[in-house]
């Protein structure tokens, strides 16, 4: 299973403010840490805005913070939410895509299955999770933030 891009940034930033510790920061700030074209991430971040991943504050002192913290974001929500339009094969489509072996075939059945088991993988996993699985994560995170 491949995330969509805008998945992988959604993850980014969620990992990125959380390592900040509150501290708001600009979506410029943090597409140019992670080399992330600004457009494309102020729809992310308008998005996790809007489902309440974040606060955002207008202004000259403004930016983004997570809304949350870290150990109430389930990893495997978000992304079910973020990837509800994607699916894994076209006969997975609810119109049943143009795949002519879907009527008589079990492959869909399983990879369903399949993508069930990764995303009960995922519901396991918290934010918070994330971040103290890898130590090195977060002080790279805190670096990145500390050379804007």
């Amino acid at each position: 299973m491949q995330l969509t891009r805008f998945t992988d940034y959604a993850l980014r930033v969620i990992m990125h403010l959380a390592a900040s510790n509150g501290a708001l920061m600009s979506t410029r700030e943090i597409a140019a840490i992670h080399n992330a074209k600004y457009n494309h991430l102020a729809k992310v971040t308008q998005w996790l805005a809007a489902e309440g991943y974040l606060e955002t504050v207008r202004g000259r002192a403004g930016g983004i913070a997570l809304s949350r913290k870290p150990e109430d974001i389930c990893i495997g929500t978000l992304v079910r939410q973020l990837e509800s339009q994607s699916v894994l094969v076209e006969c997975m489509r609810e119109d049943g895509g143009e795949c002519r072996l879907a009527p008589a075939c079990g492959l869909a059945v399983i990879l369903k299955e399949a993508e069930e088991s990764f995303f009960q993988t995922l519901d396991k996993m918290t934010l918070a999770d994330v971040l103290s699985r890898q130590r090195g994560l977060f002080n790279l995170l805190i670096d990145m933030n500390s050379e804007k």
